[in-house]
């Protein structure tokens, strides 16, 4: 487009995560993850891949960060490996807070503000033989482990993000199955470990503000814009909505107005944690940030025969598709103006924002042009509703290279820099040359 897009302070950055890139999950005192324990159970991931190797981050490091530099990102977002961190209740391994105390000091070595994730997915195998995020226990065991680290970084690090994309982890964890902890149907699961998620956010909150009063915290919430599959079907507009309070504002709103979308309740309630309500005013206004992950939107339509949502996800008419999902570049301009229309405006990042590729019947693996139409639709989105007055502060493209995608295995490519999993080898794809132009003109495409 060709116009100056973003003022001179929008934060450019990308994004990782720890069991997705850094390989050696057991080594130097860490303990198992479930994510761990899942990828090694036949048939759970793609080929049956697991993150043993994954990229090599945990040896390849300095790389990766020079590689950032060349980018000039302004900031870059990754996460913790809470088994690295604390591989046993209430000890504490010297050498992981080591591992990224030397991340965290290059970054800011070379002016890259780190945003610390500290839970994307990975929890502590012993965490899970506790009952995991179902039982309440949880929340004082992440309360500990985050206190940890707000004592070890809180001086240099400014940026903390709770929890990575708690539906994603509550729905596929435990009622679809097809990623850790690998639960089916467990609608108590479900809901229990969405509450407590979301307490231990407000837990951290509190104390990240006792340690430091320059820093600030938020959450990365997974937002798919959810349409009605027929427009003018009452029925299917009803759909929709309870999928959006399902899919959506389960999380946002705990955090945020401090209350659960009452007719999710009312469908719902049942599965709750008893005394849930108790918690509801001190979740409140816990979120300094919002941070949004989106990649899709859904069409749901009416279905008497699914149980309590009565709703069913179909293929939109018309709707161009990645590898993986719906393309809506529209869904992230509106998901942004809801922030602002209904959430007080509060600040917010694009936390993700990424395009998946395969291998298969490509040619030249370094032409992604797919993913650099995906990004730039995208991004005037973003600048469309920043101009509109929506305080979104910075946007973190996934990923800065091709990783370990969780139940996809190596399959699925989100890198703007290749990696070579039999060599380990990073490659710049055209992606890259283009965002590094982004970041560095401040131009919109």
């Amino acid at each position: 487009m060709g116009i100056k897009a973003f003022s001179d302070d929008f934060l450019w950055g990308t994004a990782t995560a720890s069991y997705q890139i850094e390989g050696s999950p057991l080594a130097d005192g860490a303990s198992p993850s479930i994510w761990h324990k899942f990828s090694h159970i036949p048939g759970k991931t793609k080929n049956n891949e697991n993150g043993d190797t994954a990229c090599d981050h945990y040896h390849r490091y300095e790389e990766d960060i020079d590689n950032l530099v060349k980018l000039g990102v302004k900031a870059y977002r990754f996460s913790i490996a809470w088994p690295r961190i604390i591989p046993e209740p209430g000890t504490i391994n010297r050498k992981g807070i080591d591992f990224y105390k030397r991340i965290i000091d290059r970054l800011l070595k070379h002016n890259i503000e780190p945003f610390i994730t500290l839970f994307h997915w990975d929890t502590p195998l012993w965490l899970e033989k506790l009952g995991g995020f179902r039982k309440r226990e949880s929340v004082d065991h992440f309360l500990f482990y985050g206190e940890t680290l707000f004592k070890e970084f809180g001086d240099r690090v400014k940026h903390w993000i709770s929890v990575n994309e708690p539906m994603v982890y509550t729905i596929s964890g435990y009622v679809i199955g097809d990623m850790a902890p690998g639960y089916k149907r467990d609608l108590r699961g479900l809901f229990h470990a969405a509450h407590h998620l979301l307490l231990s956010h407000s837990r951290l909150a509190d104390a990240l503000h006792g340690f430091s009063k320059g820093a600030v915290i938020g959450i990365a919430e997974a937002q798919v814009w959810v349409r009605p599959f027929k427009s003018g079907s009452e029925r299917d507009k009803r759909a929709a909505d309870l999928m959006d309070k399902l899919i959506n504002r389960l999380y946002m709103d705990p955090v945020t107005t401090g209350g659960y979308p009452e007719k999710l309740l009312a469908k719902a309630g049942r599965y709750m944690p008893a005394g849930f309500e108790k918690d509801l005013e001190g979740m409140k206004n816990t979120c300094d940030f919002i941070g949004i992950n989106y990649y899709t939107s859904q069409s749901y339509r009416y279905s008497l025969f699914t149980p309590m949502i009565h709703a069913k996800e179909m293929q939109t008419p018309g709707c161009k598709r990645s590898a993986m999902w719906e393309i809506y570049p529209d869904g992230i301009y509106n998901l942004l103006k809801r922030v602002k229309d209904e959430y007080n405006n509060i600040p917010c990042y694009i936390t993700e924002n990424g395009f998946p590729l395969n291998d298969k019947g490509r040619s030249d693996l370094l032409d992604d042009a797919e993913r650099i139409e995906y990004l730039k639709d995208h991004i005037r989105k973003v600048m469309q509703a920043h101009k509109e007055g929506v305080n979104v502060k910075g946007y973190f493209l996934w990923s800065l290279m091709d990783n370990f995608e969780w139940n996809h295995g190596y399959d699925m490519r989100f890198g703007i820099i290749r990696v070579d999993f039999k060599t380990l080898k990073r490659s710049w794809k055209k992606s890259a040359y283009w965002y590094q132009n982004i970041i560095k003109t401040g131009l919109s495409g």
